[in-house]
């Protein structure tokens, strides 16, 4: 298969998997609120409902009632203490007709995949001791892919002109401002192998001692400030939009 068709492949399988996270999570979430609600007015009509059926027992069905209300309400909290979105790049991505031929195809396909390994990793691991430093990749990840998919806009743009101009010389130096921008974007797609390697091995380490979890964090921290590095030199922030 083509670089240019797996990188679009990849892209549409990653975004399709955060809106089905995302459709879920919100589903559980009304859930919650419906069932604190309901449970709530349960109990608060419990006492009106003992005095107009004399019966002791509603009180007790208002106990019950306002305990379960504390559960559900306990649950929605921790979904709204919870950030469950894990972050996204910002930058849109090149179509999957103007990579068609490119150079720029190949690593912006190796990012895009790899994002979404870690997305899948960190999905694993959700409150567990290794989620943080591995949500700590993804947001290294997505600044790395964000300034992939802005060098490869850059990408098509020289390789558009090198097709424009007539004259060798003139073509020669687009050429070589491509040739460049591709060794940024393959030093990119490298970091995020090394992101990705990092983050796995936090994952195989979920029973290891804390120092050995510390380690790897570390090895994952230093490999984000690389990421960022390698992003401003690629001309996007920390946010992942362009500068």
């Amino acid at each position: 298969m083509p670089d240019w068709i797996r990188a679009d492949v990849e892209r549409r399988s990653l975004e399709r998997s955060e809106r089905r996270f995302g459709r879920a999570t919100r589903r559980a979430r009304r859930r919650a609120t419906f069932s604190t609600q309901a449970w709530t007015a349960a109990a608060a009509a419990s006492p009106a409902a003992a005095f107009i059926d004399h019966a002791w027992g509603w009180f007790v069905f208002g106990g019950a009632a306002l305990v379960r209300a504390g559960l559900s309400y306990r649950e929605l909290r921790a979904f709204r203490d919870r950030d469950d979105a894990l972050p996204m790049p910002a930058v849109p991505a090149p179509g999957a007709v103007a990579l068609r031929r490119s150079a720029a195809a190949r690593p912006l396909r190796r990012g895009e995949a790899g994002l979404a390994a870690l997305v899948a990793l960190a999905r694993s691991v959700e409150d567990r001791p290794p989620a943080a430093p591995v949500r700590t990749a993804v947001a290294g990840a997505v600044r790395l892919v964000d300034g992939l998919r802005v060098s490869a806009g850059q990408v098509l743009a020289c390789e558009s002109a090198a097709r424009a101009v007539a004259d060798p010389a003139r073509r020669a130096n687009i050429l070589a401002t491509s040739a460049q921008l591709l060794d940024g974007m393959n030093r990119a797609a490298d970091a995020l192998d090394g992101l990705l390697a990092a983050a796995t091995e936090i994952v195989g380490t979920v029973a290891a001692p804390a120092a050995e979890l510390h380690r790897l964090t570390e090895d994952v921290e230093r490999l984000r400030a690389y990421a960022d590095g390698l992003s401003e030199l690629m001309g996007t922030t920390g946010r992942g939009r362009p500068t």
